[in-house]
């Protein structure tokens, strides 16, 4: 530090981004400022009244939560020495490589990040949740969400968290030597974790930092910056002494870490309030995005289990839906809603003596059966940040784009609710003010290859002016479309690398690389099977229940109940077989007195005389494998003609290993009941109702266009087509 400044560097905020870059400067020997306009909350300290003046908002006592009205959207950030770390719902996820569109440049990708989503996996020690200790089972609601989802099970998995697990009643060191204890389960980690098991940033970065030499300043708010010589000044006031006279602190490299509200708005207030930095580009402000975040309480009406314990967060599930023209991606997941916010939430709402008695005389247990459906997806990112009158922000905010993804994430919740019998309900910023809340504001100090095209360039230092830096969620040009702290951490482990690196330290490393492993990512493998899922649904689905039995007279009897699954309609039709999967029971006398059926229908496969050709398999009663092929043919297409061979199925069953020749002829036969029973068994499998009936509708219409259109003529006898009924299409999937 020279005489001229007070630092090497001052970093303004301590949350993600600003953690990384204090603990790094300091480690690489620089003399480190860290301002934090909120108090240092130590384990036990956090506030617990259900009172408004209890330490809960910053606007009032300097509380925890500051809550920001920008307009159209809320945005909830906390104030304190670690930032949003203190109350975030600990999960560390990477965005999914096929969600992100081309917004997103090269070094924001995964390929450039992965090595730094390890080292700061590393350094803040993630997991995915286990069982509590007082039980020995997984938490109550990470049962019940894992329970619900049998088709998606694989896009549903327990996320890594940022949390000490182990005996909650013993202290250790972590590995940056601060005392932490295993979590206790008692789902408080979003009002501050007072047993000491959260590993927010004051026990890890904020440690290291302070450990080599950082000077944290707290009760300091950083309020304008300008020139000063080579370097820059931040000028601070003091938010729990209105009369105290302002501070100057010099340097001559800053970074901004104050969030992407913060950041951009004092970065707003500099071009065109103060005029200390008129340089910056025109796009400051742009790009804002609330990460996609929508918030829905469900209720549960018949369960006797807390759904209020365990780490807030357990479980996430990826969902990749069709809406409207296009695909929506968004991940939903589990919150768990402490006790105690919702007895501040009924002191200050009003209607507080009606709801105590609800509760008291109705519902006396439902405070502990709520829990949260938190989603977020990618939104349109086109907010604009901009200065009202007093020089704060507001936010103009064109929501028309991401009406898709609103309307999709509101669909979720009458699907839980016939899932979980529950009575779901938005809150009231919402349902009555049309406002969505935003725990995860991003973007408005976009990157760009020049000030044209951005406020900062691929390292964040911004453009025209050398030394100053941004590192945190406002340099993100996107929704992440998952939480997006481990983003934050990796994209400052990169900059501020890289900034070490130019102050003649052309090699610098972070010293804990030594020790990182690769971590897990298992939202991966939850990514990966939506947009599996997607493809092989596209178009949405359908299922019908088929039966058909030989008639009386017939040398032997035979049932086949048989279900249908057709999981895409546009893969069905753009195929020409046309198949659907097929699984059953078929009962044969003296062979198999109910064996199970698997194999494939093709419904009128194109070229083919046949309407529609069966191909399946059972093992009959001592575990002798057979095969079951035949087809039912249209020979007319007169009413009477077209039910006949609709209905009637000439097949024959052999033993799959017997010789040519020995195959027994079957005639089985839909009679009227059961072919009242299958056309009211077809269902729709879609994600609405809407998309149910239009699979429906397109199923009904193939199958009367093709039932009417004249079939193909019969191949000659010798053809290997004739060689037995449906013989070509004898391979399953």
């Amino acid at each position: 530090m020279t005489d001229r400044f007070d630092a090497d560097a001052i970093v303004v905020g301590s949350g993600f981004g600003g953690a990384v870059a204090a603990a790094r400067l300091a480690q690489a020997g620089l003399s480190v400022i860290v301002l934090e306009r909120g108090r240092r909350w130590l384990p036990g300290e956090f506030p617990r009244r259900p009172q408004l003046q209890g330490g809960w908002l910053w606007g009032v006592d300097r509380g925890l939560y500051d809550v920001r009205w920008l307009g159209r959207m809320g945005s909830v950030q906390a104030a304190g020495w670690g930032g949003g770390s203190l109350v975030y719902a600990n999960v560390f996820a990477r965005p999914f490589e096929g969600a992100l569109d081309e917004r997103w440049p090269a070094h924001l990708r995964r390929q450039k990040l992965s090595p730094y989503y390890d080292l700061a996996a590393h350094m803040i020690g993630v997991a995915p949740v286990g069982d509590d200790p007082a039980t020995g089972a997984p938490p109550a609601r990470t049962t019940l969400i894992e329970g619900l989802v049998h088709d998606l099970a694989d896009a549903t998995v327990r996320p890594n968290l940022a949390v000490t697990f182990g005996d909650p009643d013993t202290w250790r060191a972590n590995r940056h030597g601060v005392p932490r204890r295993g979590c206790a389960f008692v789902g408080e980690c979003v009002i501050g974790c007072n047993h000491g098991a959260k590993n927010s940033l004051d026990h890890t970065y904020l440690a290291v930092a302070e450990q080599a030499g950082a000077r944290s300043v707290t009760d300091a708010e950083a309020q304008r910056i300008e020139r000063h010589g080579d370097g820059y000044a931040v000028v601070t006031s003091t938010p729990s002494d209105a009369d105290a006279p302002p501070r100057v602190w010099t340097a001559p490299r800053v970074v901004l870490a104050a969030g992407a509200v913060a950041t951009t708005e004092l970065l707003l207030r500099a071009r065109d309030v103060h005029g200390t930095l008129p340089e910056l580009s025109r796009r400051l402000g742009q790009g804002f995005s609330g990460n996609g975040d929508f918030l829905t309480l469900a209720e549960l009406r018949h369960t006797q289990d807390d759904m209020t314990t365990g780490p807030t967060i357990t479980t996430n599930t990826v969902l990749d839906v069709p809406e409207g023209r296009r695909s929506v991606w968004y991940q939903v997941q589990d919150g768990a809603v402490p006790e105690l916010l919702q007895q501040l939430a009924d002191a200050v709402v009003p209607g507080q003596a009606a709801r105590a008695w609800w509760r008291r005389r109705v519902r006396p247990a439902g405070r502990r059966r709520t829990f949260a459906v938190l989603a977020m997806g990618i939104d349109s990112a086109n907010g604009a940040l901009q200065l009202d009158r007093s020089g704060n922000a507001r936010l103009s905010w064109r929501n028309q784009w991401q009406a898709h993804l609103y309307r999709s994430q509101l669909r979720v919740g009458p699907l839980l609710a016939r899932l979980l019998d529950a009575r779901l309900y938005q809150p009231f910023t919402w349902s009555v003010l049309r406002r969505t809340i935003t725990v995860h504001p991003l973007g408005g100090v976009g990157p760009g290859s020049d000030v044209g095209s951005g406020v900062v360039d691929e390292l964040g230092e911004v453009h025209g002016c050398p030394g100053l830096f941004v590192m945190d969620g406002s340099v993100l040009p996107a929704a992440s479309g998952v939480n997006p702290s481990a983003t934050i951490l990796a994209v400052a482990e990169r900059s501020v690398e890289a900034l070490i690196r130019r102050t003649g330290r052309p090699r610098w490393t972070a010293p804990e690389w030594g020790s990182v492993t690769q971590a897990s990512v298992p939202e991966d493998a939850a990514f990966a099977f939506a947009s599996q899922h997607h493809a092989a649904t596209s178009g949405d689905g359908l299922t019908f229940d088929e039966r058909m039995a030989t008639g009386p007279a017939a040398p032997r009897r035979a049932v086949m109940r048989l279900h249908a699954e057709l999981p895409s309609m546009d893969r069905f039709l753009d195929e020409a077989d046309h198949r659907l999967t097929m699984r059953g029971t078929i009962e044969i006398d003296g062979i198999a007195t109910r064996a199970e059926l698997t194999g494939i229908l093709s419904l009128f496969p194109e070229g083919r005389h046949e309407a529609m050709s069966y191909a399946l398999r059972f093992a009959d009663d001592d575990g002798r494998a057979w095969r079951f092929s035949g087809a039912k043919a249209v020979r007319s297409r007169t009413p009477v003609a077209l039910l006949h061979g609709l209905t009637h199925l000439q097949a024959e069953i052999a033993p799959l290993d017997a010789a040519a020749g020995e195959a027994e002829p079957v005639a089985l036969a839909i009679g009227a009941r059961d072919l009242w029973q299958l056309s009211t068994s077809i269902r729709g499998k879609a994600f609405t109702r809407a998309r149910r009936l239009r699979a429906v509708a397109r199923f009904a219409w193939f199958f009367a266009a093709s039932a009417l259109r004249p079939s193909p003529a019969p191949v000659a006898p010798d053809s290997e087509e004739t060689r037995s009924p449906g013989a070509d299409h004898g391979t399953l999937t």
